[in-house]
């Protein structure tokens, strides 16, 4: 049976992934900085590792035939984890004989200068030159990650400041998940097709239809960005429409689905309380 370690897979994209090869009938390990839950899913194992140290990397590409990379940390230690991060774990794998190492990036890496994205092309890099059978796929920003963003936005009352003419293309993570786990079964492919979602949008427009579907009433006022950076983004080089393979899950559908699920279930527990 094939054995596949998903680094990262405690995270919001690597537990779909785990899920989803597991239920397929995968052999999978998490990799994880976490010390093991305690409720695991079965038959899944666990290898407590830090990209950023090499701890504990080894073991847990020993006996490993397949490794899904998705650790990643944009915001702290960047460089530390994702590249320096990324030779270590490739590394290791040559000298566990891994056969196939996928690497999940983002759309616009080599257009947009943002520091994180030039941290995700010198990872992409080092896997193309890692003398193990790779692939690679660049997808575009998530559902959740533009949910999270809005959520942050919108602390302040009545009023929402936000770059309202950047173009987006977010996806449900789920269904890039469903892509990776594809690569898994196809086997290595090099640099595939960009992954994106099924529109493109502004943030302006994605934040009003958020805002519509929660039953929140406030201005959203356009605020410019400057920099080379909002340069990218404006332009639209963090999409790609015209690439072969998108997603089905739309960015309203995505939103109803998961303030529906956390409204029932907030309604089930207010019955709950008032029934005690």
């Amino acid at each position: 049976m094939t054995k596949v370690l998903v680094t990262g897979g405690a995270g919001m994209l690597g537990h779909k992934v785990v899920k989803e090869l597991t239920e397929t009938g995968y052999s999978v390990r998490v990799m994880s900085r976490k010390r093991e839950p305690t409720k695991l899913l079965s038959p899944t194992e666990w290898a407590q590792a830090d990209l950023e140290t090499g701890q504990g990397i080894a073991g847990a590409v020993a006996g490993i035939d397949v490794v899904v990379h998705a650790a990643s940390s944009p915001y702290k230690h960047t460089r530390r984890i994702d590249v320096d991060g990324t030779r270590l774990l490739l590394e290791q794998a040559r000298v566990a004989g891994v056969a196939h190492v996928i690497y999940i990036s983002i759309v616009g890496i080599d257009r947009v200068p943002y520091y994180y994205y030039r941290a995700k092309l010198a990872a992409e890099g080092l896997v193309k030159n890692s003398g193990i059978p790779w692939s690679v796929l660049r997808a575009t920003q998530f559902h959740y990650l533009v949910d999270l963003f809005l959520q942050a936005a919108t602390k302040a009352p009545l009023v929402t400041l936000l770059p309202t003419d950047l173009p987006c293309q977010s996806i449900a993570e789920s269904e890039v998940a469903s892509r990776l786990c594809e690569i898994v079964i196809a086997g290595p492919s090099g640099r595939l097709a960009d992954l994106g979602g099924p529109e493109v949008r502004t943030a302006g427009e994605m934040a009003r239809t958020w805002l519509m579907l929660r039953g929140l009433h406030r201005r959203v006022l356009p605020l410019h960005l400057p920099g080379k950076v909002a340069q990218g983004f404006r332009r639209g080089d963090n999409t790609c429409p015209d690439q072969p393979v998108r997603g089905h899950i739309t960015w309203a559908e995505w939103v109803q689905s998961k303030y529906e699920v956390q409204y029932n279930q907030a309604n089930r527990k207010k019955v709950t309380r008032e029934m005690k």
